[in-house]
């Protein structure tokens, strides 16, 4: 094959069971694409057919720098269609992993938190447009040296071995993607095994929280072998939660505890700060934190989060933004108990309640005690700047 359309071939890039990709060069516009054209034998199949040209849409309502962007379609004789993609000059994220493995590399926290960050901008754009990818995998997220259409601005920068700092990585082949706004939600086993979800395994209900086990599962074949800390791991046993409603609810709430888990520890003191006596203030934490439970000893650590200030009841604030629950600190079984978000300067939130459930901008969430003990609820957001603001209540239900 020479010439597809107006695209002269220069190589083929890889073959797949339902589609071939070729590196072209565009004579019109005189820069190279990829071309995606679908088997021959599949072309007169109304479902593949449907499927094929329904994952150019997808590309089209998803687009983001982080996102194969879709230039054209077109068709050859006998009905078989191609896409024209952008084109990814490096290769697949999974041949690059197994490459550098091959070396004795192992990831570290910057590899992790550029994949994290690059897969939470694509998802973003893909779920904002009403679609679940469903086929999250290393070898569906390419690597990029080129500027492409998409990237004037808001690329998470590379750096390091796994992805250069003139790379950019991209999230491919929507072809198995389902639109949830013409969907009832059920599906059918889809993806690539090992990262699949638990209701993909069978037929059930698949909505976002679906992809965010995927990337989970990701982030966790990235970091093997290496040491990363404990709640990085933590943050990724909630990401692939069996029951969907374990998860986080979106890709951001779920980048805020990747980011979390894997930022800097504190500095330790020098010796002078370590024998200055503490200010007022200080002295006063402990005595404020034990009146909310002990559950949430170790929460003014920070880690990134916006700056906590203790009083009752606890605020976190960064600029002009805010957040603090309002709610009992005692109750008793069979006792219902209601918490009101307090918010000022941000658009949206998310509780997280004892059990692990997450519910999206509910001003106030009630709940009744079912047993004694020590219990906490949080409430998470993001500035406009990308600040993270988080608060807790703790509460102590008696017998």
């Amino acid at each position: 094959m020479q010439r597809i359309g107006r695209y002269e071939v220069i190589d083929r890039l890889g073959a797949g069971s339902f589609a071939t990709v070729y590196r072209a060069y565009d004579l019109r516009l005189e820069d190279e694409v990829a071309v995606k054209v679908l088997a021959e034998n599949h072309a007169l199949n109304p479902d593949l057919l449907e499927r094929f040209i329904g994952e150019g849409r997808a590309l089209r309502r998803a687009r983001n720098p982080h996102v194969a962007a879709v230039h054209d379609i077109g068709e050859l004789p006998h009905n078989q269609p191609y896409l024209v993609l952008e084109l990814a000059d490096r290769g697949t994220l999974g041949a690059r992993v197994e490459a550098l493995r091959a070396q004795g590399w192992k990831a570290g926290r910057g590899d992790v938190l550029i994949v994290a960050r690059s897969l939470a901008a694509a998802l973003g754009a893909v779920h904002r447009a009403q679609l679940v990818h469903r086929d999250l995998s290393p070898g569906n997220l390419l690597l990029t040296s080129r500027p492409g259409s998409n990237a004037a601005s808001g690329a998470v920068r590379g750096g390091g071995a796994l992805i250069g700092e003139d790379e950019r990585l991209l999230l491919a082949d929507l072809g198995m993607c389902k639109d949830l706004a013409r969907s009832s939600g059920m599906t059918v086993a889809a993806g690539t095994s090992g990262f699949r979800p638990p209701e993909q395994e069978r037929h059930g209900r698949v909505d976002a929280r679906a992809d965010i086990w995927a990337i989970s599962a990701l982030l966790a074949w990235i970091a093997q072998g290496a040491k990363m800390p404990a709640a990085f791991d933590r943050a990724l046993s909630r990401g692939m939660a069996e029951k969907p409603r374990r998860r986080p609810a979106d890709v951001d709430t779920w980048l805020a505890s990747i980011e979390e888990a894997l930022a800097d520890p504190p500095a330790a003191p020098s010796t002078a700060e370590q024998h200055q006596a503490p200010a007022p203030e200080i002295r006063r934490r402990p005595r404020v934190v034990l009146a909310l439970g002990l559950v949430i000893v170790g929460l003014a650590a920070g880690l990134g989060l916006g700056e906590r200030v203790w009083h009752d009841p606890p605020v976190a604030v960064a600029d002009d933004a805010s957040l603090a629950i309002d709610g009992p600190d005692e109750l008793s079984v069979g006792e219902t108990a209601t918490f009101t978000a307090e918010v000022e300067g941000v658009d949206s939130w998310v509780w997280t309640l004892p059990d692990g459930q997450f519910i999206v901008d509910e001003s106030t969430i009630s709940m009744t005690a079912a047993s004694s003990g020590s219990a906490e609820v949080m409430l998470r957001s993001r500035t406009a700047d990308g600040t993270v603001l988080e608060t807790r209540h703790g509460f102590h239900v008696d017998g």
